[in-house]
């Protein structure tokens, strides 16, 4: 979004980027996951890969759900972002658009309260909410949760058609809304960077469920899609196989170092003015190098899953029309404050496959894949991010290694004090007993690793005076330099429960103003 803003000002911008690529683009099917799976002699190969891509990760202590079309998404990532073993398993990206090839799409407004809070400033990031809901379509969330999804400050489009097990939970969450508002919690239709009525994203929604299977030019907004846009431009050049590992600034000229992923040589660039924007952890990455630091502060939303069973869906048919994204958006406020937010997405079951619940179930395969079939209408998976505030016991460490390209590699600690677990814990609770009431029943409560959420910041915390340790200015304006600027979640104090993804569109449309005007 920062090229976006600078290219629409007429500014000529040169994009650096590891740019990793698939090795074969996945062809557009006009069958749906039904018709698919029913007739299709080679569905194998699109569903789980020609090499069974998309059961490589599954014994990763943070598995990385990426179906074939997306795997390209983490490539390479073990090769140069090379992190110890430890209690933070972050997932990273080095693919052309980054994780925004596999984002679930959630696009929520933080609060005037949440951005307080985050450090971010409140004027200039409603405006730019609203300047990237025109430049992109999101759908849903306009309804009695408007309050949490988009603070009114823009009309959605209208939101993708339930399935039937979604339109159960939102038939009892209209019953019950009383109820679930007296212990804190508000529902509504989850808002998605989907396009339902225009094209803006490039197409309009297909009733397929193949949202985790398509790439290319989708309903879905896609950051490679813009990129490549600007290019058409002439103002963005784009500069692939580029993994910028560092800076330095004499007098007025930006110098850039990267690793040419192609050639194995490192390269040197000059700029007048340079935005960082390679996510919380790669940014802080160049900056350790370019300040000689070694440890860094670091934020990430614990995650928890609770699949639950609506239990009159058990055995039903299920064949019509479903989707895997995010139907329902759960958000507890117990304060009522609209600043100590958790949030709950719910997903229907089924074109992300069975084999993936097998390993849930103490029996053989062809037992187990019989209760998968009873059990797939009826499951709901509920996705809980929890509110999360810096503490000294969650960094990053950098460490001298000769062995690596980039001469060094990454430990981290992240460790969550028994408050945080004791306030964990209840939130669980919580929304266990919410989902009782929609008429699903929890099974389990699952924990994930550390770094699971993919949601990250607070490396460079916000601070509009130089203390002793690194941080950016509210504006952007990274410490120690005159012109470089950062454009992504790194000076996050604060990450709401709810999905930061808007939030950091929103806010590098602001800094790459501020870049450009000063």
């Amino acid at each position: 979004m920062a090229a976006k803003t600078l290219v629409d000002k007429g500014i000529k911008v040169q994009l650096l980027d590891a740019g990793v690529l698939p090795q074969t683009f996945s062809k557009k099917t006009n069958e749906s996951f039904v018709s698919l799976r029913q007739t299709n002699t080679q569905q194998a190969n699109y569903l789980l890969g020609s090499d069974f891509e998309s059961l490589g990760s599954l014994q990763k202590k943070n598995p990385v759900h990426l179906t074939p079309q997306r795997i390209f998404t983490t490539a390479e990532v073990d090769k140069y972002l090379r992190w110890q073993d430890g209690d933070f398993n972050p997932i990273e990206s080095l693919a052309k658009g980054g994780l925004g090839n596999a984002w679930g799409l959630g696009s929520y407004v933080y609060s005037a309260a949440e951005l307080e809070q985050s450090g971010l400033p409140v004027a200039p990031m409603q405006k730019a909410y609203q300047w990237v809901a025109n430049t992109i379509s999101i759908s849903g969330g306009n309804d009695q949760s408007a309050a949490f999804a988009n603070q009114s400050l823009f009309d959605p489009e209208h939101p993708i058609p339930l399935d039937f097990n979604g339109q159960r939970l939102w038939n009892k969450a209209l019953k019950h809304q009383t109820h679930l508002t007296k212990k804190g919690f508000t529902i509504g239709r989850a808002p998605l960077a989907l396009s339902t009525e225009t094209t803006k994203n490039g197409e309009r929604y297909q009733h397929n469920d193949l949202d985790f299977y398509e790439t290319g030019t989708t309903s879905a907004f896609r950051p490679i899609n813009l990129i490549e846009q600007l290019e058409k431009t002439g103002l963005l050049h784009y500069t692939p196989q580029q993994l910028v590992l560092s800076f330095h600034q004499k007098d007025e000229v930006i110098y850039v170092e990267s690793l040419d992923l192609k050639e194995g040589s490192k390269k040197q660039y000059r700029c007048k003015k340079l935005i960082l924007a390679a996510g919380a952890l790669g940014t802080a990455r160049m900056v350790m190098r370019a300040l000689n630091l070694d440890k860094l502060p670091l934020l990430c939303n614990p995650y928890t899953y609770i699949p639950s069973l609506q239990p009159r869906l058990l055995g039903a048919a299920n064949m019509g029309y479903q989707t895997g994204l995010a139907q329902l958006s759960l958000y507890y406020d117990a304060a009522q404050t609209h600043q100590n937010i958790a949030m709950g997405s719910l997903y229907s079951y089924r074109s992300l496959m069975g084999f993936r619940l097998m390993r849930e179930f103490p029996l053989d395969f062809k037992l187990g894949m019989q209760w998968v079939k009873l059990l797939q209408p009826a499951l709901n998976i509920t996705g809980v991010f929890h509110p999360e505030y810096a503490s000294a016991h969650k960094w990053m460490q950098r460490l001298p290694d000769s062995q690596q390209l980039s001469g060094d590699v990454f430990k981290s600690c992240y460790q969550l004090s028994s408050d945080e677990w004791n306030q964990i814990s209840q939130t669980e609770r919580a929304f266990k007993s919410a989902l009782r009431k929609l008429g699903t029943y929890p099974l389990k409560t699952q924990r994930n690793q550390h770094g699971a959420s993919i949601h990250y910041g607070g490396t460079l915390p916000f601070s509009d005076t130089l203390g002793s340790s690194p941080g950016i200015r509210s504006n952007g304006c990274l410490h120690h330099f005159t012109n470089v600027f950062v454009a992504d979640g790194s000076g996050f104090r604060f990450l709401s429960g709810k999905g930061l993804t808007l939030s950091l569109m929103a806010y590098a449309h602001c800094v790459a103003n501020y870049a450009s005007d000063n």
